[in-house]
């Protein structure tokens, strides 16, 4: 689904004419969810990062903000529930089967641009078969899937931002800027303290002879080590690991960070 924000004053400025994450959902089958994950996701990157249907201004073109937004977009997130691949119009047709629904438009013109399409699986629900949709729809079941839970919300949003990050310059940046330590942040921090130590042993500092200073340029700088192959084999890691592994990593990546900013 699609939706078009007016600016100050209904001015008809859209603020998210250029947002890089488009959610394309359901109504009867994951507007709850979509709106969960439409905040979550905006929280992590910004409002205008982020783009799911609220409000269309009277008199709008409709097919044209749809074109104008999926044009804009950078991912596409299909948020699938259980009675997604189900839905029916008033005379009993699935309705993914109907050329002019809006959610098959949404997906047909996002493959076609080849920009990432990320489903996200709400409710329990499960990825659709190839033969469940149809045939312009088809490469949506080859996607990799990304579930969210109930039960983890907020652990998977993490996960899923961190795998949205890597989409595009602009939002690793908008996400590291809102979280306030990033991934290249920590990494400055462990160098300055290392140029800092090595230049108190060059001095003398903490010492006659330096030797505090020396040593502690010494621990830091195998930390600093340590911590830059633990990066090459996540960075691995999250490249040839499925949905389960890379969750994983997130967190076991989220709590060494947080180890090693307490050190300092």
């Amino acid at each position: 689904m699609l939706t078009v924000r007016l600016g100050p004053g209904g001015s008809g400025c859209y603020a998210a004419a250029m947002a890089s994450i488009f959610i394309s959902y359901r109504r009867d089958d994951s507007q709850g969810f979509a709106g969960r994950l439409d905040d979550d996701l905006s929280e992590r990157f910004g409002d205008a990062q982020v783009f799911r249907d609220r409000e269309i201004p009277a008199g709008s073109d409709f097919a044209r903000h749809l074109e104008d937004r999926l044009n804009a977009a950078e991912v596409v997130l299909v948020v699938i529930g259980r009675g997604w691949i189900d839905q029916r119009d008033a005379e009993g047709r699935l309705r993914l089967d109907s050329p002019d629904d809006w959610v098959r438009m949404e997906i047909e013109r996002a493959l076609a641009r080849d920009v990432p399409i990320v489903p996200v699986l709400v409710g329990g629900a499960a990825m659709p078969w190839p033969d469940q949709l149809p045939d312009s729809l088809a490469p949506l079941a080859g996607r990799q899937a990304f579930s969210v839970s109930d039960q983890r919300w907020s652990e998977d949003i993490d996960a899923l931002a961190m795998q949205l990050s890597r989409v595009s310059p602009e939002l690793t940046r908008q996400l590291k800027s809102r979280s306030g330590y990033g991934e290249r942040d920590l990494f400055d921090v462990l160098r300055e303290r290392v140029n800092d130590a090595a230049r108190a042993a060059a001095n003398g500092e903490h010492g006659g002879n330096g030797g505090f200073a020396r040593w502690a340029a010494g621990r830091l700088g195998k930390l600093f080590g340590a911590t830059v192959s633990l990066a090459v084999i996540y960075i691995l890691v999250r490249a040839l690991g499925g949905n389960e592994v890379n969750r994983m990593m997130d967190r076991v990546i989220a709590t060494t960070v947080e180890q090693i900013k307490a050190l300092f």
